[in-house]
């Protein structure tokens, strides 16, 4: 096929056909390649890569394969990406197990602090988590709502859960070794989406445009009905854990302010965390996967455990 005709059109109008032709565009890694108008020529490839990294939608199966993927491209192209969907697994890694004690477990929000100068337009998070029914998962599932809503690298986020439960205030046992006594503790909720709402908006500005908006989807997204109603966060379930209805997934939409730095800077309080950011720096991606201080359990989000 001969570009020639197509060369004739104002670049302004040719950078309006890229991007309309990239916006279509869905590639789930790795079947992460270039598409056939990036090879047509040399000009039309310098011309329309731009456009493909910032409106082309990447989607990854799983925490690991994002970190893949980020840790294979430049900085320039990492600072263009605009659009990517994940499964957010935890990142169990051991930075030290000199002891054998098992892996440190990063939750999704602490991954993206490895990568300063994301700016994602929108990020599509999918929950591991909820899917079990036990309430560990649930209690994680509605922290990482909060933990994602603090950070930046992206202006609107898109959290779904496949149901409710994670909601709804669950019991959570915990153990001590050495009397071998159990406690049972049950994990607060706040009325949702007005809690999350109004921490977005005390950190853009009430006017700025920030929010939190909930849906039920129903028919595969193609139904979505507004919760206008507050979650009764504060009730424990006469029934036992996980017994009512959850018909349809929850979508959670956060929007930063419209003057929001939506740039990730890489820094974060945990010392965990910058135990993590430094064996990155040191070995490498590569490294840590080749010294098997990462355990890959991606099928299951608490296989770490």
């Amino acid at each position: 096929m001969s570009f020639t005709l197509f060369r004739r059109f104002p670049i302004e109008l040719r950078h309006r056909i890229y991007t309309a032709h990239f916006s279509t565009l869905t590639q789930t890694y790795p079947a992460i390649r270039p598409p056939p108008i990036l090879l047509a020529s040399r000009q039309l490839h310098d011309e329309a890569l731009p456009s493909y990294w910032r409106t082309n939608h990447f989607a990854f199966t799983g925490t690991k394969h994002l970190v893949d993927f980020l840790t294979s491209i430049p900085d320039s192209t990492l600072r263009s990406l605009r659009h990517v969907s994940v499964c957010a697994y935890p990142f169990p890694v051991d930075p030290v197990d000199a002891q054998g004690g098992g892996y440190i477990t990063y939750l999704f929000d602490r991954v993206l602090s490895l990568f300063p100068g994301l700016q994602l337009s929108r990020l599509w998070v999918g929950d591991p988590y909820a899917v079990a029914l036990e309430p560990w998962g649930h209690d994680v599932a509605y922290a990482m709502v909060e933990m994602l809503s603090r950070g930046d690298a992206w202006r609107e986020l898109v959290y779904v859960v496949e149901h409710d439960r994670f909601m709804k205030s669950c019991p959570l046992t915990s153990i001590d070794l050495a009397t071998n006594v159990s406690t049972v503790e049950w994990s607060p909720r706040d009325p949702q989406p007005s809690t999350w709402d109004a921490m977005i908006k005390a950190r853009d500005g009430v006017d700025s445009g920030a929010g939190v908006e909930m849906c039920r989807l129903f028919d595969g997204g193609k139904r979505r009905v507004p919760l206008t109603t507050e979650f009764e966060t504060v009730q424990r379930l006469e029934d036992g854990f996980g017994a009512m209805p959850d018909d349809g997934q929850i979508e959670i939409t956060v929007r930063r302010g419209r003057n929001a730095d939506v740039v990730e800077k890489g820094m974060t309080d945990c010392e965990k965390t910058e135990g993590l950011r430094a064996l990155f720096k040191e070995i490498g991606w590569k490294g840590i996967q080749a010294k098997g201080l990462y355990l890959d359990g991606e099928n299951d989000p608490t296989a770490h455990l």
